[in-house]
């Protein structure tokens, strides 16, 4: 099964999100429900080293983890693949990453060697835009809506297994695992 660990985003962030992308017509939108932080892609992986890695992710006990989220870039080697508002790394975050990453790879699993960057992929573009979506993205990134914040707190990280169909990816929580509440 195709899966990765992500962070859960609450509820209050998603309009917000959804608003960094204002009236870009370009690209191929994420849906609000499959907005998401990918702590670590896991690829395809036998249901059993997903169960065991479940049991070990049940053991965790990390504290909630304060989202600061910054401005848009753009990913993707030489053009853009996809755009997604960034997040500060702060360390909660890194350690949350870090722990889920080391249980995955204890449990045989080969997580995505790519360095790990906190962002939220909001558009995604095929591999060959047309001139016009270059134009209406070149036009949105020269100047993007100014949506502040949504700073918030997360509680929880999910094991998610995905899908891919012909309409993108379609994603189901495996697990769900509550991170510390402060207090």
């Amino acid at each position: 099964m195709r899966a990765f660990l992500s962070l859960d985003l609450p509820e209050a962030c998603l309009d917000a999100l959804v608003a960094r992308i204002g009236g870009l017509r370009a690209g191929r939108r994420v849906p609000p429900e499959n907005l998401h932080l990918t702590l670590s892609f896991l690829d395809d992986q036998p249901e059993e080293a997903l169960e065991d890695l479940h049991v070990a992710l049940e053991a965790l006990s990390l504290p909630a983890v304060p989202l600061h989220f910054g401005g848009l870039e753009w990913f993707g080697p030489g053009h853009a693949r996809m755009l997604a508002v960034v997040l500060e790394p702060v360390a909660d975050l890194m350690t949350l990453q870090s722990e889920v990453e080391r249980q995955a790879r204890k449990h045989g699993l080969r997580p995505e060697k790519r360095p790990f960057r906190p962002h939220v992929t909001l558009v995604r573009f095929r591999a060959k835009m047309s001139a016009e979506d270059q134009g209406a993205l070149a036009a949105f990134l020269a100047a993007p809506p100014v949506v502040e914040g949504p700073d918030a707190l997360a509680t929880s990280f999910s094991l998610q297994g995905s899908a891919l169909t012909h309409a993108g990816a379609r994603y189901q929580a495996l697990a769900i695992y509550p991170l510390r509440q402060p207090g």
